[in-house]
């Protein structure tokens, strides 16, 4: 008796009661969820790009100011007690802001988005 309730029990546990059956939007669902993973894959792919971007530029910063701190600082002192000298830097950097300004807005209206 005990032999055929484990038999019972045994071919209960091995045959599908229901077939199993998808939702009806099951591949929409299926999209969404994919593109979700690439839109968060391409965000920190992003924020990684942005985070190295950063610290390379830093580093580089403080490679400049460690070698060349002093030699910049006077240069700059010298030059500000010349008036001569803020002639010629005011229109460069005048160029400088304009040029900047005018790649932003470039790269911002024909990057490809």
């Amino acid at each position: 008796m005990e032999q055929t309730d484990k038999n019972r029990a045994l071919r209960k546990a091995l045959t599908p009661e229901e077939p199993l059956r998808l939702s009806s939007n099951f591949s929409y669902l299926a999209m969404r969820r994919i593109q979700d993973e690439q839109r968060r894959a391409e965000q920190r792919q992003r924020l990684w790009a942005i985070m190295t971007m950063v610290a390379v530029t830093a580093s580089g910063i403080a490679v400049i100011v460690y070698l060349f701190g002093h030699t910049l600082w006077t240069s700059l002192t010298d030059a500000m007690r010349r008036p001569e000298a803020v002639r010629l830097v005011l229109p460069t950097l005048f160029c400088l802001v304009f040029f900047a300004l005018l790649n932003h807005l470039l790269s911002r209206r024909f990057s490809a988005k």
